[in-house]
């Protein structure tokens, strides 16, 4: 069993080896409490409210519960890497080849047009492909974008530019 006696939080960003971490504790935990169970079931001078004390509901919920903190931590890792300098600044992810053609199911984007595949939800996070365009608006707010991005914005810009970023 594990303790710990460092506090968690400190109001900084968790890292996904942090995320691991507690997925690994929640795992522990259901099968911890999954071998309880059974050791008071298996105690016939119990009473029966006892021996039934922890349903199986409570480790299913905590390995459930361990599933969704690994999907964090993937989610996490994904976000992490697409704040590198010189990606895309875009918080809605894009075909890099065809636009906003994505339709995602079952947490796995697929591209209509040319049916590329991603093995996550590529619609809901950071872009993080590699930035080729400045954008800035009527307004003088600026943001850096892909190549895909910056083609789908220059299409609705009403008054904007868009500046190619001249590579390295």
């Amino acid at each position: 069993m594990h303790t710990n006696t460092d506090p968690v939080g400190g109001g900084a960003e968790p890292t996904p080896a942090e995320l691991r971490d507690l997925q690994a504790r929640a795992d522990a935990l259901a099968q911890d409490v999954a071998v309880m169970r059974e050791r008071l079931n298996e105690q016939p001078d119990l009473p029966r409210g006892v021996r039934g004390a922890l349903p199986g509901s409570l480790d299913d919920a905590l390995a459930q519960a361990a599933q969704r903190i690994g999907g964090a931590a993937e989610k996490l890792a994904r976000v992490r890497a697409a704040r590198g300098p010189g990606s895309c600044t875009a918080w809605w992810g894009i075909c890099p080849g065809c636009g906003p053609t994505l339709r995602t199911e079952n947490g796995r984007s697929r591209c209509r047009e040319c049916g590329t595949g991603w093995g996550y939800d590529r619609s809901q996070g950071p872009c993080g492909e590699p930035a080729t365009f400045l954008v800035m608006d009527a307004q003088g707010g600026t943001v850096i974008v892909c190549s895909a991005h910056g083609r789908h914005m220059q299409e609705r810009l009403d008054g904007g530019l868009l500046l190619a970023i001249p590579p390295a």
